[in-house]
């Protein structure tokens, strides 16, 4: 009898960390739809909010996102634009590409950036204001959430920061 309780305790014990290990990815689906109909939405700190416009090149599209203006009394991401080029796999090798922010008609930024066909490949871009929108560093990698270029899936992400007075006239518009 007491070796058919520890045959039946280690069977439980066994079968109890199985269901654990599974369990996860069993009920991620449920989990993920119950959030996703909740209307929770990731914060545009770190997705880059809604797009606004959408720019038709040859073979590629550009998308413009809203502008992020934090609204922490001390953010530790200031104002930015984030801008998609997509799908990546169409990019050329070089892709040079003045861009409208604000929608007026006239370009706000340039920016250039080599596009490697290794997804994994570290990004570096050239970026120049050509009004007074953006606050652009001249080499962008990966400084932090506010001034970054990156591969995302099959998009090319660039966030350039905004100016003190672009900020304020966003701020004004909402």
């Amino acid at each position: 009898m007491p070796r058919l309780t520890a045959l039946l305790g280690y069977t439980v014990a066994a079968l109890t960390t199985a269901a654990t290990l599974v369990t996860p990815f069993l009920l991620f689906n449920l989990f993920g739809g119950m959030l996703v109909r909740t209307g929770i939405r990731v914060d545009p700190a770190y997705g880059g909010g809604d797009s606004v416009r959408v720019v038709p090149r040859d073979g590629y599209r550009i998308v413009v996102h809203r502008a992020y203006l934090p609204v922490a009394p001390l953010p530790s991401v200031g104002p930015y634009v984030q801008i998609a080029w997509a799908p990546a796999s169409a990019l050329p090798a070089h892709v040079e590409d003045e861009v409208d922010l604000d929608g007026d008609g006239r370009p706000d930024l340039w920016a250039a950036f080599d596009v490697p066909r290794d997804p994994a490949a570290r990004l570096v871009a050239d970026v120049r204001a050509l009004g007074n929108e953006v606050r652009p560093p001249r080499r962008v990698s990966r400084q932090d959430l506010a001034t970054l270029i990156a591969r995302v899936n099959d998009r090319v992400v660039l966030r350039v920061p905004l100016t003190r007075q672009a900020a304020a006239r966003e701020r004004g518009r909402r």
